[in-house]
Protein backbone atom coordinates (compact mmCIF):
# COMPACT_ATOMS: atom_id res chain seq x y z
CA UNK A 1 0.00 0.00 0.00
CA UNK A 2 1.29 3.47 -0.87
CA UNK A 3 2.09 5.90 1.91
CA UNK A 4 -0.24 8.85 2.16
CA UNK A 5 0.76 11.93 4.15
CA UNK A 6 -1.86 14.44 5.22
CA UNK A 7 -1.11 18.05 6.11
CA UNK A 8 -3.58 20.46 7.71
CA UNK A 9 -3.56 24.22 7.15
CA UNK A 10 -5.78 26.68 8.94
CA UNK A 11 -6.22 30.42 9.32
CA UNK A 12 -8.53 32.30 11.63
CA UNK A 13 -8.23 35.41 13.75
CA UNK A 14 -10.33 36.44 16.74
CA UNK A 15 -10.04 39.81 18.44
CA UNK A 16 -11.40 40.15 21.97
CA UNK A 17 -12.70 43.51 23.21
CA UNK A 18 -10.74 45.33 25.91
CA UNK A 19 -12.02 45.18 29.43
CA UNK A 20 -12.85 48.41 31.30
CA UNK A 21 -10.10 50.79 32.38
CA UNK A 22 -6.47 49.94 31.73
CA UNK A 23 -7.18 46.25 31.76
CA UNK A 24 -6.76 44.59 28.36
CA UNK A 25 -7.29 40.93 27.59
CA UNK A 26 -4.60 39.45 25.31
CA UNK A 27 -5.56 38.37 21.81
CA UNK A 28 -5.73 34.63 21.20
CA UNK A 29 -5.84 32.95 17.81
CA UNK A 30 -7.57 29.70 17.12
CA UNK A 31 -5.25 27.07 15.65
CA UNK A 32 -3.90 23.54 15.85
CA UNK A 33 -1.60 21.64 18.15
CA UNK A 34 0.41 18.39 17.95
CA UNK A 35 1.26 16.70 21.22
CA UNK A 36 4.25 14.52 22.10
CA UNK A 37 2.43 11.43 20.77
CA UNK A 38 1.98 13.10 17.35
CA UNK A 39 -1.76 13.47 17.92
CA UNK A 40 -3.22 16.32 15.92
CA UNK A 41 -5.67 18.72 17.61
CA UNK A 42 -7.56 21.48 15.81
CA UNK A 43 -10.03 24.10 16.94
CA UNK A 44 -13.43 22.69 16.02
CA UNK A 45 -14.62 25.69 13.98
CA UNK A 46 -11.56 25.96 11.71
CA UNK A 47 -11.42 24.66 8.09
CA UNK A 48 -9.37 21.58 7.20
CA UNK A 49 -7.33 21.37 3.96
CA UNK A 50 -6.03 17.99 2.75
CA UNK A 51 -2.56 17.59 1.13
CA UNK A 52 -0.94 14.36 -0.23
CA UNK A 53 2.46 13.17 -1.43
CA UNK A 54 4.05 9.84 -2.20
CA UNK A 55 7.26 10.59 -0.28
CA UNK A 56 7.72 11.69 3.34
CA UNK A 57 9.99 14.60 2.39
CA UNK A 58 8.19 15.69 -0.74
CA UNK A 59 6.27 18.97 -0.82
CA UNK A 60 2.61 17.84 -0.59
CA UNK A 61 -0.05 18.77 -3.11
CA UNK A 62 -3.41 20.10 -1.97
CA UNK A 63 -6.35 18.00 -3.10
CA UNK A 64 -9.16 19.69 -4.99
CA UNK A 65 -12.74 19.28 -3.97
CA UNK A 66 -13.81 17.50 -7.21
CA UNK A 67 -12.48 15.36 -10.04
CA UNK A 68 -14.53 17.49 -12.40
CA UNK A 69 -12.19 19.32 -14.78
CA UNK A 70 -14.17 22.53 -14.42
CA UNK A 71 -13.84 22.40 -10.67
CA UNK A 72 -10.29 21.05 -10.40
CA UNK A 73 -8.92 24.36 -9.07
CA UNK A 74 -11.60 24.81 -6.43
CA UNK A 75 -9.61 24.12 -3.30
CA UNK A 76 -12.41 23.87 -0.77
CA UNK A 77 -11.79 23.00 2.88
CA UNK A 78 -13.41 20.36 5.01
CA UNK A 79 -15.40 21.53 8.05
CA UNK A 80 -15.56 19.15 10.97
CA UNK A 81 -18.96 18.61 12.55
CA UNK A 82 -18.21 19.88 16.06
CA UNK A 83 -16.24 18.90 19.13
CA UNK A 84 -14.89 15.36 19.30
CA UNK A 85 -12.80 12.73 17.58
CA UNK A 86 -12.89 12.63 13.75
CA UNK A 87 -11.33 10.31 11.14
CA UNK A 88 -10.03 10.43 7.55
CA UNK A 89 -10.43 6.84 6.30
CA UNK A 90 -8.81 4.89 3.47
CA UNK A 91 -10.06 1.46 2.39
CA UNK A 92 -7.17 -0.68 1.08
CA UNK A 93 -8.89 -3.22 -1.18
CA UNK A 94 -5.55 -4.82 -2.03
CA UNK A 95 -4.80 -5.80 1.54
CA UNK A 96 -8.40 -5.72 2.73
CA UNK A 97 -7.60 -3.19 5.45
CA UNK A 98 -8.86 0.20 6.55
CA UNK A 99 -6.50 3.02 7.57
CA UNK A 100 -7.75 5.77 9.90
CA UNK A 101 -6.10 9.17 10.32
CA UNK A 102 -7.36 10.71 13.58
CA UNK A 103 -8.16 14.42 13.92
CA UNK A 104 -9.15 15.78 17.34
CA UNK A 105 -11.59 18.65 16.96
CA UNK A 106 -11.50 20.70 20.16
CA UNK A 107 -14.44 23.08 20.50
CA UNK A 108 -14.60 23.38 24.29
CA UNK A 109 -12.82 26.04 26.31
CA UNK A 110 -10.96 25.16 29.52
CA UNK A 111 -12.63 25.44 32.95
CA UNK A 112 -10.82 27.29 35.75
CA UNK A 113 -11.60 27.87 39.40
CA UNK A 114 -10.13 29.78 42.31
CA UNK A 115 -9.51 28.83 45.93
CA UNK A 116 -8.99 31.57 48.54
CA UNK A 117 -7.41 30.01 51.61
CA UNK A 118 -5.06 30.25 54.58
CA UNK A 119 -6.79 33.31 56.07
CA UNK A 120 -9.78 34.00 58.36
CA UNK A 121 -12.95 34.66 56.39
CA UNK A 122 -16.06 36.75 57.00
CA UNK A 123 -19.06 37.49 54.80
CA UNK A 124 -21.46 40.40 55.31
CA UNK A 125 -23.57 42.71 53.12
CA UNK A 126 -22.59 40.71 50.01
CA UNK A 127 -18.90 41.36 50.65
CA UNK A 128 -16.13 38.81 51.26
CA UNK A 129 -13.51 39.73 53.86
CA UNK A 130 -10.20 37.91 54.50
CA UNK A 131 -7.59 38.42 57.17
CA UNK A 132 -3.83 37.91 57.30
CA UNK A 133 -2.08 35.20 55.26
CA UNK A 134 -4.51 35.09 52.33
CA UNK A 135 -3.42 33.06 49.32
CA UNK A 136 -5.23 32.64 46.02
CA UNK A 137 -4.74 29.42 44.07
CA UNK A 138 -6.14 29.25 40.53
CA UNK A 139 -6.45 25.85 38.87
CA UNK A 140 -7.63 24.92 35.41
CA UNK A 141 -8.31 21.87 33.26
CA UNK A 142 -9.07 21.15 29.60
CA UNK A 143 -10.93 18.15 28.23
CA UNK A 144 -8.95 17.61 25.01
CA UNK A 145 -5.98 19.58 23.66
CA UNK A 146 -4.72 20.69 27.08
CA UNK A 147 -3.91 24.05 28.64
CA UNK A 148 -1.75 26.49 26.72
CA UNK A 149 -1.76 29.22 29.37
CA UNK A 150 -3.66 30.45 32.44
CA UNK A 151 -3.98 34.26 32.78
CA UNK A 152 -4.95 36.55 35.64
CA UNK A 153 -5.49 40.25 36.20
CA UNK A 154 -5.43 41.94 39.59
CA UNK A 155 -7.36 45.18 40.11
CA UNK A 156 -7.85 45.78 36.38
CA UNK A 157 -4.18 45.67 35.51
CA UNK A 158 -3.16 44.02 32.25
CA UNK A 159 -3.39 40.26 32.18
CA UNK A 160 -0.29 38.20 32.90
CA UNK A 161 0.61 34.54 33.00
CA UNK A 162 -0.42 32.73 36.16
CA UNK A 163 2.41 30.57 37.47
CA UNK A 164 2.35 30.49 41.27
CA UNK A 165 0.07 31.00 44.21
CA UNK A 166 -0.85 34.67 44.75
CA UNK A 167 -0.24 36.08 48.22
CA UNK A 168 -2.02 39.15 49.63
CA UNK A 169 -0.05 40.87 52.35
CA UNK A 170 -1.50 44.32 51.77
CA UNK A 171 -4.87 45.64 52.79
CA UNK A 172 -7.55 46.81 50.39
CA UNK A 173 -10.28 45.91 47.92
CA UNK A 174 -9.25 43.41 45.28
CA UNK A 175 -10.73 42.26 42.00
CA UNK A 176 -9.13 39.10 40.63
CA UNK A 177 -10.02 38.05 37.09
CA UNK A 178 -8.75 34.88 35.44
CA UNK A 179 -9.22 32.66 32.43
CA UNK A 180 -7.41 29.93 30.49
CA UNK A 181 -6.64 29.25 26.81
CA UNK A 182 -6.19 25.73 25.49
CA UNK A 183 -3.63 24.60 22.90
CA UNK A 184 -5.94 25.25 19.95
CA UNK A 185 -7.04 28.73 21.02
CA UNK A 186 -10.35 28.06 22.79
CA UNK A 187 -10.69 30.91 25.28
CA UNK A 188 -12.51 30.47 28.55
CA UNK A 189 -14.93 33.28 29.55
CA UNK A 190 -13.31 35.56 32.10
CA UNK A 191 -14.18 34.75 35.70
CA UNK A 192 -14.10 37.41 38.38
CA UNK A 193 -13.77 37.35 42.14
CA UNK A 194 -14.12 40.41 44.41
CA UNK A 195 -12.87 40.39 48.01
CA UNK A 196 -11.45 42.64 50.70
CA UNK A 197 -8.26 42.02 52.67
CA UNK A 198 -8.26 43.39 56.23
CA UNK A 199 -4.97 43.12 58.12
CA UNK A 200 -5.40 46.12 60.41
CA UNK A 201 -6.42 45.54 64.00
CA UNK A 202 -9.42 47.42 65.43
CA UNK A 203 -9.08 50.48 67.58
CA UNK A 204 -10.99 50.80 70.84
CA UNK A 205 -11.59 54.07 72.70
CA UNK A 206 -12.83 54.60 76.20
CA UNK A 207 -15.00 57.45 77.39
CA UNK A 208 -15.53 58.48 80.98
CA UNK A 209 -18.90 60.17 81.42
CA UNK A 210 -19.45 61.98 84.68
CA UNK A 211 -17.12 63.02 87.46
CA UNK A 212 -13.62 62.79 86.14
CA UNK A 213 -10.85 65.06 87.36
CA UNK A 214 -7.27 63.94 86.82
CA UNK A 215 -8.59 60.37 86.43
CA UNK A 216 -10.42 60.56 89.75
CA UNK A 217 -13.96 59.25 89.37
CA UNK A 218 -16.98 58.54 91.54
CA UNK A 219 -19.34 55.60 91.66
CA UNK A 220 -21.82 57.56 89.54
CA UNK A 221 -19.33 58.02 86.73
CA UNK A 222 -19.80 55.76 83.73
CA UNK A 223 -17.10 54.22 81.59
CA UNK A 224 -17.96 53.09 78.07
CA UNK A 225 -15.91 51.42 75.36
CA UNK A 226 -16.26 52.33 71.70
CA UNK A 227 -14.60 49.82 69.35
CA UNK A 228 -14.10 50.83 65.71
CA UNK A 229 -13.04 48.93 62.63
CA UNK A 230 -13.48 50.50 59.22
CA UNK A 231 -13.24 47.31 57.15
CA UNK A 232 -14.57 43.94 58.34
CA UNK A 233 -16.13 45.31 61.53
CA UNK A 234 -15.93 44.41 65.20
CA UNK A 235 -16.44 40.82 66.29
CA UNK A 236 -15.73 40.99 70.05
CA UNK A 237 -14.43 43.38 72.69
CA UNK A 238 -12.97 42.28 76.04
CA UNK A 239 -12.02 44.06 79.23
CA UNK A 240 -10.77 43.34 82.73
CA UNK A 241 -10.55 45.39 85.91
CA UNK A 242 -7.33 45.07 87.86
CA UNK A 243 -6.35 41.38 87.88
CA UNK A 244 -9.84 40.00 87.56
CA UNK A 245 -10.76 37.50 84.79
CA UNK A 246 -11.33 38.90 81.32
CA UNK A 247 -14.98 39.62 80.37
CA UNK A 248 -16.77 40.30 77.07
CA UNK A 249 -17.96 43.88 76.61
CA UNK A 250 -21.58 44.44 75.55
CA UNK A 251 -21.85 47.28 73.05
CA UNK A 252 -23.28 50.43 74.60
CA UNK A 253 -23.18 49.04 78.13
CA UNK A 254 -21.51 50.67 81.08
CA UNK A 255 -18.53 48.85 82.57
CA UNK A 256 -19.53 47.99 86.16
CA UNK A 257 -16.92 49.08 88.66
CA UNK A 258 -18.89 50.57 91.56
CA UNK A 259 -18.23 47.42 93.62
CA UNK A 260 -14.49 48.18 93.67
CA UNK A 261 -13.05 49.63 96.87
CA UNK A 262 -11.77 53.18 97.17
CA UNK A 263 -8.34 53.58 95.67
CA UNK A 264 -6.27 53.04 92.55
CA UNK A 265 -7.50 50.69 89.84
CA UNK A 266 -6.82 49.79 86.21
CA UNK A 267 -8.99 49.01 83.21
CA UNK A 268 -7.51 46.93 80.36
CA UNK A 269 -9.33 46.39 77.07
CA UNK A 270 -8.93 45.33 73.43
CA UNK A 271 -11.04 44.28 70.44
CA UNK A 272 -10.93 41.62 67.72
CA UNK A 273 -12.39 42.21 64.28
CA UNK A 274 -14.34 39.75 62.13
CA UNK A 275 -11.20 38.33 60.47
CA UNK A 276 -9.34 37.79 63.75
CA UNK A 277 -7.12 40.88 63.73
CA UNK A 278 -6.47 41.53 67.40
CA UNK A 279 -5.79 44.93 68.89
CA UNK A 280 -2.96 45.46 71.35
CA UNK A 281 -4.23 45.84 74.89
CA UNK A 282 -4.78 49.33 76.28
CA UNK A 283 -4.63 49.98 80.03
CA UNK A 284 -5.89 53.11 81.78
CA UNK A 285 -5.43 54.00 85.43
CA UNK A 286 -8.08 55.68 87.59
CA UNK A 287 -8.82 56.45 91.21
CA UNK A 288 -12.27 55.58 92.55
CA UNK A 289 -13.32 58.11 95.19
CA UNK A 290 -16.44 57.01 96.99
CA UNK A 291 -16.32 59.79 99.58
CA UNK A 292 -17.19 62.75 97.36
CA UNK A 293 -20.68 64.25 97.20
CA UNK A 294 -22.40 62.96 94.13
CA UNK A 295 -25.56 63.65 92.13
CA UNK A 296 -27.65 61.56 89.83
CA UNK A 297 -30.59 62.17 87.56
CA UNK A 298 -33.14 59.39 87.37
CA UNK A 299 -35.61 59.13 84.52
CA UNK A 300 -39.15 58.39 85.65
CA UNK A 301 -41.06 57.17 82.62
CA UNK A 302 -40.31 56.53 78.98
CA UNK A 303 -36.79 56.83 77.65
CA UNK A 304 -34.66 55.51 74.81
CA UNK A 305 -30.93 55.95 74.21
CA UNK A 306 -29.28 55.97 70.79
CA UNK A 307 -25.58 56.83 70.81
CA UNK A 308 -25.23 60.10 72.69
CA UNK A 309 -28.88 61.10 72.23
CA UNK A 310 -31.59 60.35 74.80
CA UNK A 311 -35.27 60.47 73.89
CA UNK A 312 -38.04 61.20 76.41
CA UNK A 313 -41.78 61.24 75.98
CA UNK A 314 -44.15 63.93 77.25
CA UNK A 315 -44.95 61.62 80.18
CA UNK A 316 -41.37 61.48 81.44
CA UNK A 317 -40.17 63.18 84.61
CA UNK A 318 -36.63 63.85 85.76
CA UNK A 319 -35.67 63.13 89.33
CA UNK A 320 -32.48 64.68 90.76
CA UNK A 321 -30.70 63.08 93.69
CA UNK A 322 -27.66 64.35 95.62
CA UNK A 323 -25.70 62.33 98.16
CA UNK A 324 -22.91 63.36 100.49
CA UNK A 325 -21.49 60.98 103.09
CA UNK A 326 -19.82 63.69 105.16
CA UNK A 327 -21.51 67.07 105.79
CA UNK A 328 -24.75 66.34 103.94
CA UNK A 329 -26.59 68.11 101.14
CA UNK A 330 -27.75 71.70 101.57
CA UNK A 331 -29.38 72.40 98.23
CA UNK A 332 -29.89 71.08 94.69
CA UNK A 333 -30.44 73.42 91.72
CA UNK A 334 -31.31 72.90 88.11
CA UNK A 335 -31.85 74.88 84.89
CA UNK A 336 -33.74 73.97 81.68
CA UNK A 337 -32.63 75.36 78.32
CA UNK A 338 -30.23 77.86 79.90
CA UNK A 339 -32.91 79.55 81.96
CA UNK A 340 -32.16 80.80 85.47
CA UNK A 341 -31.28 78.08 88.00
CA UNK A 342 -34.04 77.19 90.44
CA UNK A 343 -34.21 75.09 93.59
CA UNK A 344 -35.11 71.48 93.01
CA UNK A 345 -37.86 70.04 95.25
CA UNK A 346 -39.75 67.33 93.33
CA UNK A 347 -39.36 65.40 90.06
CA UNK A 348 -40.36 67.67 87.14
CA UNK A 349 -41.71 67.18 83.64
CA UNK A 350 -39.58 68.05 80.67
CA UNK A 351 -40.77 70.82 78.34
CA UNK A 352 -43.87 69.92 76.31
CA UNK A 353 -42.17 70.84 73.06
CA UNK A 354 -40.58 68.39 70.68
CA UNK A 355 -36.85 68.74 70.16
CA UNK A 356 -33.57 68.95 72.03
CA UNK A 357 -33.46 70.36 75.55
CA UNK A 358 -30.52 71.05 77.86
CA UNK A 359 -30.74 70.37 81.59
CA UNK A 360 -28.07 71.62 84.02
CA UNK A 361 -28.00 70.66 87.70
CA UNK A 362 -25.65 70.60 90.69
CA UNK A 363 -25.64 70.11 94.46
CA UNK A 364 -24.16 72.15 97.32
CA UNK A 365 -23.26 70.46 100.57
CA UNK A 366 -23.39 72.06 104.00
CA UNK A 367 -19.77 73.05 103.69
CA UNK A 368 -20.37 75.02 100.51
CA UNK A 369 -18.78 72.41 98.25
CA UNK A 370 -20.64 71.87 95.01
CA UNK A 371 -21.08 68.16 94.64
CA UNK A 372 -21.13 66.79 91.13
CA UNK A 373 -22.38 63.52 89.79
CA UNK A 374 -23.48 62.00 86.58
CA UNK A 375 -25.81 59.51 84.99
CA UNK A 376 -27.07 58.44 81.60
CA UNK A 377 -28.44 61.89 80.65
CA UNK A 378 -25.40 64.06 81.26
CA UNK A 379 -21.75 64.90 80.93
CA UNK A 380 -19.48 67.30 82.81
CA UNK A 381 -19.46 71.07 82.33
CA UNK A 382 -16.09 72.31 83.64
CA UNK A 383 -16.43 69.76 86.50
CA UNK A 384 -19.01 71.94 88.18
CA UNK A 385 -22.41 71.31 86.68
CA UNK A 386 -23.93 68.16 85.30
CA UNK A 387 -25.24 68.76 81.81
CA UNK A 388 -27.90 66.61 80.18
CA UNK A 389 -28.99 66.98 76.57
CA UNK A 390 -32.28 65.21 75.98
CA UNK A 391 -34.75 65.00 73.13
CA UNK A 392 -38.47 65.21 73.90
CA UNK A 393 -40.49 63.12 71.46
CA UNK A 394 -44.24 63.82 71.60
CA UNK A 395 -45.46 62.13 68.42
CA UNK A 396 -45.94 58.50 67.54
CA UNK A 397 -44.84 56.76 64.34
CA UNK A 398 -46.43 57.43 60.93
CA UNK A 399 -48.41 54.39 59.75
CA UNK A 400 -49.36 52.94 56.40
CA UNK A 401 -50.14 49.53 54.88
CA UNK A 402 -49.89 47.52 51.68
CA UNK A 403 -51.73 44.59 50.12
CA UNK A 404 -49.28 42.04 48.72
CA UNK A 405 -51.04 39.77 46.27
CA UNK A 406 -54.50 39.58 44.69
CA UNK A 407 -56.61 42.69 45.29
CA UNK A 408 -59.77 44.05 43.68
CA UNK A 409 -61.28 47.44 44.31
CA UNK A 410 -65.02 47.93 43.84
CA UNK A 411 -65.99 51.48 44.68
CA UNK A 412 -64.69 52.14 48.19
CA UNK A 413 -64.60 48.42 49.06
CA UNK A 414 -61.42 46.36 48.83
CA UNK A 415 -61.58 42.62 48.13
CA UNK A 416 -58.69 40.19 48.77
CA UNK A 417 -58.37 36.44 49.15
CA UNK A 418 -56.47 34.16 51.52
CA UNK A 419 -53.29 34.37 49.42
CA UNK A 420 -53.13 38.14 49.82
CA UNK A 421 -50.76 39.31 52.57
CA UNK A 422 -51.21 42.48 54.58
CA UNK A 423 -47.98 44.43 55.08
CA UNK A 424 -47.98 46.97 57.93
CA UNK A 425 -45.42 49.79 57.80
CA UNK A 426 -44.37 52.43 60.30
CA UNK A 427 -41.71 55.11 60.51
CA UNK A 428 -40.60 57.34 63.35
CA UNK A 429 -37.92 59.95 62.57
CA UNK A 430 -37.37 60.88 66.22
CA UNK A 431 -36.84 58.15 68.84
CA UNK A 432 -37.41 55.46 66.23
CA UNK A 433 -39.90 52.65 65.81
CA UNK A 434 -40.22 50.20 68.68
CA UNK A 435 -42.92 47.86 67.37
CA UNK A 436 -46.11 47.47 65.37
CA UNK A 437 -49.15 45.68 66.77
CA UNK A 438 -52.61 44.98 65.41
CA UNK A 439 -56.01 43.65 66.41
CA UNK A 440 -58.72 42.02 64.30
CA UNK A 441 -62.39 43.00 64.24
CA UNK A 442 -62.39 45.05 67.42
CA UNK A 443 -60.53 42.58 69.63
CA UNK A 444 -59.00 44.19 72.72
CA UNK A 445 -55.73 42.26 72.65
CA UNK A 446 -52.96 43.46 70.34
CA UNK A 447 -50.88 41.04 68.30
CA UNK A 448 -47.22 41.82 67.63
CA UNK A 449 -46.57 42.35 63.93
CA UNK A 450 -43.44 40.67 62.60
CA UNK A 451 -44.08 40.03 58.92
CA UNK A 452 -46.86 40.28 56.30
CA UNK A 453 -49.80 37.99 57.13
CA UNK A 454 -52.93 36.71 55.43
CA UNK A 455 -56.55 36.25 56.54
CA UNK A 456 -58.17 32.89 55.79
CA UNK A 457 -61.68 33.47 57.11
CA UNK A 458 -64.09 34.88 54.55
CA UNK A 459 -66.15 37.99 55.06
CA UNK A 460 -65.70 41.54 56.30
CA UNK A 461 -62.49 42.22 58.25
CA UNK A 462 -61.34 45.33 60.05
CA UNK A 463 -57.75 45.65 61.26
CA UNK A 464 -56.72 48.28 63.77
CA UNK A 465 -52.94 48.64 63.80
CA UNK A 466 -50.73 50.58 66.15
CA UNK A 467 -47.24 51.97 65.96
CA UNK A 468 -45.17 52.48 69.13
CA UNK A 469 -41.99 54.51 69.15
CA UNK A 470 -39.14 53.88 71.56
CA UNK A 471 -40.59 56.20 74.19
CA UNK A 472 -44.03 54.55 73.89
CA UNK A 473 -45.83 57.26 71.93
CA UNK A 474 -48.56 55.47 70.00
CA UNK A 475 -50.41 56.12 66.76
CA UNK A 476 -53.34 54.07 65.45
CA UNK A 477 -54.79 53.48 62.00
CA UNK A 478 -57.30 51.03 60.58
CA UNK A 479 -58.06 49.25 57.33
CA UNK A 480 -61.10 47.27 56.28
CA UNK A 481 -61.69 44.82 53.45
CA UNK A 482 -63.64 41.72 52.45
CA UNK A 483 -61.97 38.32 52.15
CA UNK A 484 -63.37 36.37 49.19
CA UNK A 485 -62.01 32.85 48.68
CA UNK A 486 -64.87 31.47 46.60
CA UNK A 487 -64.79 31.14 42.87
CA UNK A 488 -67.77 32.02 40.64
CA UNK A 489 -70.93 29.94 40.63
CA UNK A 490 -71.14 27.88 37.42
CA UNK A 491 -74.48 27.33 35.67
CA UNK A 492 -75.03 24.85 32.79
CA UNK A 493 -78.09 24.95 30.54
CA UNK A 494 -79.08 22.51 27.74
CA UNK A 495 -81.15 23.74 24.83
CA UNK A 496 -83.30 20.60 25.00
CA UNK A 497 -84.85 18.66 27.81
CA UNK A 498 -83.44 15.16 28.36
CA UNK A 499 -85.16 12.39 26.38
CA UNK A 500 -84.66 9.80 29.08
CA UNK A 501 -82.27 8.69 31.80
CA UNK A 502 -80.12 5.56 31.56
CA UNK A 503 -78.29 4.41 34.68
CA UNK A 504 -78.91 7.83 36.27
CA UNK A 505 -77.39 9.58 33.25
CA UNK A 506 -79.58 11.97 31.33
CA UNK A 507 -79.83 11.36 27.60
CA UNK A 508 -80.07 14.28 25.16
CA UNK A 509 -80.44 14.34 21.38
CA UNK A 510 -77.06 14.70 19.63
CA UNK A 511 -78.07 18.08 18.23
CA UNK A 512 -78.45 19.51 21.74
CA UNK A 513 -76.62 22.79 22.56
CA UNK A 514 -74.91 23.43 25.91
CA UNK A 515 -74.67 26.93 27.38
CA UNK A 516 -72.31 27.91 30.23
CA UNK A 517 -72.63 30.89 32.56
CA UNK A 518 -71.11 32.13 35.81
CA UNK A 519 -72.08 34.55 38.54
CA UNK A 520 -69.94 36.07 41.28
CA UNK A 521 -71.70 38.43 43.66
CA UNK A 522 -68.45 39.74 45.16
CA UNK A 523 -65.88 40.60 42.50
CA UNK A 524 -67.38 39.35 39.23
CA UNK A 525 -66.30 36.60 36.83
CA UNK A 526 -63.15 36.80 34.79
CA UNK A 527 -62.80 33.62 32.73
CA UNK A 528 -64.63 30.38 31.81
CA UNK A 529 -62.83 27.36 30.38
CA UNK A 530 -63.94 23.82 29.68
CA UNK A 531 -62.67 20.45 28.46
CA UNK A 532 -64.61 17.56 26.87
CA UNK A 533 -63.83 13.97 27.85
CA UNK A 534 -60.45 14.92 29.37
CA UNK A 535 -59.42 16.72 26.22
CA UNK A 536 -57.51 19.98 25.97
CA UNK A 537 -58.98 22.82 28.03
CA UNK A 538 -60.26 25.71 25.95
CA UNK A 539 -61.91 29.07 26.60
CA UNK A 540 -65.67 29.26 26.49
CA UNK A 541 -66.66 31.78 23.81
CA UNK A 542 -70.16 30.61 22.89
CA UNK A 543 -72.62 27.75 22.78
CA UNK A 544 -71.14 24.24 22.77
CA UNK A 545 -72.65 21.96 20.10
CA UNK A 546 -71.68 19.27 17.59
CA UNK A 547 -71.94 16.26 19.88
CA UNK A 548 -71.64 12.78 18.37
CA UNK A 549 -74.53 10.35 18.50
CA UNK A 550 -74.77 7.58 21.03
CA UNK A 551 -71.77 8.73 23.14
CA UNK A 552 -71.02 9.46 26.76
CA UNK A 553 -69.72 12.95 27.59
CA UNK A 554 -67.94 14.36 30.65
CA UNK A 555 -67.49 18.12 30.56
CA UNK A 556 -65.24 19.80 33.13
CA UNK A 557 -65.83 23.54 33.57
CA UNK A 558 -63.40 25.91 35.35
CA UNK A 559 -64.28 29.51 36.23
CA UNK A 560 -62.08 32.27 37.66
CA UNK A 561 -63.16 35.50 39.32
CA UNK A 562 -61.31 38.85 39.27
CA UNK A 563 -59.36 37.89 42.41
CA UNK A 564 -58.11 34.67 40.87
CA UNK A 565 -60.42 32.41 42.91
CA UNK A 566 -61.26 29.24 40.97
CA UNK A 567 -64.35 27.01 40.95
CA UNK A 568 -64.82 23.74 39.08
CA UNK A 569 -67.94 21.88 37.97
CA UNK A 570 -68.25 18.60 36.11
CA UNK A 571 -71.34 17.34 34.26
CA UNK A 572 -71.96 13.94 32.63
CA UNK A 573 -74.61 12.94 30.04
CA UNK A 574 -75.25 10.77 27.00
CA UNK A 575 -76.42 11.48 23.48
CA UNK A 576 -79.17 9.47 21.80
CA UNK A 577 -78.87 7.43 18.62
CA UNK A 578 -80.40 10.22 16.58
Amino acid sequence: MKNIFLSLIFWISVIYPNLSGAQEQPKHEKGSYVDSLKRYYQQADLPLYVYVSHKPNQTPTQLSSSDNTAAINELKPIYLDGHGKHYLKHNDALHNTEDKFVIYADGLAPASKISLQNAPYYFAANKHYYGKGLKAIVTTADEMSGIQQLYYSLNRENYQNYANTLSFDQEGNFNLKFYAVDNVGNVEPVKSNDFIVDITAPKTYHSIVGINSNNIISVSTKIYLTPTDSISGIARTFYRLDNEPEKPYIAGAMIPFAYLPDGDHSLTYYSIDNVNNRENETTIKFYLDKSSPIMSADILGDRFIVGDKIYFSGRTKLKLTAVDNKSGIKQVKYSIDNQEFQVYEDPFYLPSKSGLHTIRYYAIDNMGNEGVGNDEVGKMDEYRHNVGVVYVDLTGPALTHQFLGPRFQKGDTTFINSTTRINLLANDPESGLQKITYSLNGETNENTYNQPFSINKEGYVKIDYFGYDNVNNRNVKDISFIVDNRGPKITTTFSNAPIEAIDNEEVFPAYVTLFLATTDIETGSNDIRYSINQGKEQPYIGAIRGFDRNKRYTIRITATDLLGNVSVKEIKFRTARY
